[in-house]
C-alpha cells in the first residue's frame, strides 16, 4: 500500500457496558466486537477482512466499582480449561489501583476458603498506581482491577475469563454472578512470581512501550503498529491524533510521528 493515509486505520466507537463500568474496544479482530474502519479505502470494512486471524485485541477499561478477580488460562492450561489463551498488560490512564499476583505461599485451599468466607482480598497483592504506570498479567496470574481505575489494555484476542469471587455482589436480576472456581484453580499458574511496574512490556505475543514525543520521531515500518495518544497528541502526515485516540498502522515505510505539544507521550505496541 503506497499512501501513508491509507495505512492508518481508525475505528468506529465498539463499546462494552459492564455492571462495574465500561470498556472501548479500541483495536479488535475478535468475533464478540470486531472494529469497523470508520473512514478511508477500507472505511466500513471489519478488522476481521482486513487482517484476518489478528491476534491482539486493544481497549481501554474505565472501572467505576472493583471488577471480579479472576484469572485467565495460558497457552498451555487452556488444553485443560478449555477456551482461550490470554496474557495481557495494563498501562494505567490516571492515578489508581490493581490487584496482581497471590502472596507467597498461598494454597488451592486457601483460595476455596477465602472465596467461601470473603477474605478474598487479603490473599492478593495490591498495586499502587500512577498514570503511565504498566504491569504485565501472564496467563495464570490472578487480578482484579480497582475501583474507579481506568486503564489501556492490551492483550490476547481472547475473551475467556473465569471469575473466582465478586466481592459479594449481585447481578442486574438481583442474583449473585456465576462463578468458575473449579476452571480458575486449574487455570492459576502458582510460579508465577507477583509482577513489578514498568514502562514497556516484552513477551511472545506483543511488544509495549511508552514514549515520550519531542519534535520528531520515526518507527519502523515492519509489520503493523497501535500507537495510543496517552498525554497530549501527535500527527502522522497530514493525520492529527488528539489525547485518547488510536490509530493502527499497516505495514509499509517508515512513519514519522511529530508532536503537538512537547511532552506528548504516546504508547506503541507491534508484534
Amino acid at each position: 500500500m503506497d499512501k501513508l493515509e491509507d495505512r492508518l486505520l481508525t475505528f468506529e466507537d465498539n463499546i462494552h457496558t459492564a455492571l462495574w463500568g465500561e470498556e472501548r474496544w479500541v483495536v479488535s479482530a475478535h468475533k464478540a466486537g470486531p472494529g469497523i474502519v470508520a473512514q478511508g479505502p477500507f472505511k466500513g470494512k471489519s478488522l476481521c477482512e482486513i487482517l484476518p486471524g489478528f491476534p491482539i485485541l486493544f481497549k481501554t477499561i474505565d472501572a467505576r466499582t472493583r471488577l471480579s478477580v479472576q484469572v485467565h488460562p495460558n497457552e498451555e492450561t487452556k488444553l485443560i480449561t478449555g477456551g482461550d489463551a490470554k496474557t495481557e498488560m495494563w498501562c494505567a490512564l490516571d492515578d489508581g489501583f490493581v490487584y496482581a499476583g497471590l502472596k507467597s505461599g498461598v494454597t488451592p485451599k486457601d483460595i476455596e476458603r477465602a472465596v467461601g468466607d470473603g477474605s478474598f482480598e487479603e490473599l492478593m497483592v495490591r498495586h499502587e498506581l500512577k498514570a503511565g504506570d504498566a504491569l504485565f498479567i501472564p496467563g495464570g496470574l490472578v487480578h482484579a482491577i480497582g475501583d474507579m481505575t481506568r486503564v489501556y489494555e492490551v492483550q490476547q484476542s481472547s475473551d475467556t475469563t473465569f471469575r473466582l469471587y465478586d466481592w459479594g455482589r449481585v447481578g442486574a436480576d438481583g442474583k449473585p454472578r456465576e462463578l468458575h472456581v473449579a476452571q480458575a484453580l486449574k487455570a492459576i499458574d502458582y510460579s508465577l512470581g507477583v509482577p513489578t511496574l514498568a514502562s514497556e512490556v516484552q513477551c511472545e505475543f506483543f511488544n509495549f512501550k511508552r514514549l515520550r514525543l519531542d519534535g520528531e520521531s520515526t518507527l519502523s515500518g515492519k509489520g503493523w503498529k497501535v500507537i495510543y495518544a496517552f498525554k497530549g497528541g501527535f500527527t502522522i502526515g497530514e493525520r492529527s491524533f488528539k489525547q485518547g485516540e488510536s490509530v493502527l498502522v499497516l505495514e509499509g515505510e517508515d512513519i514519522t510521528l511529530a508532536a503537538k505539544e512537547n511532552g506528548s507521550e504516546i504508547f506503541v505496541t507491534s508484534l
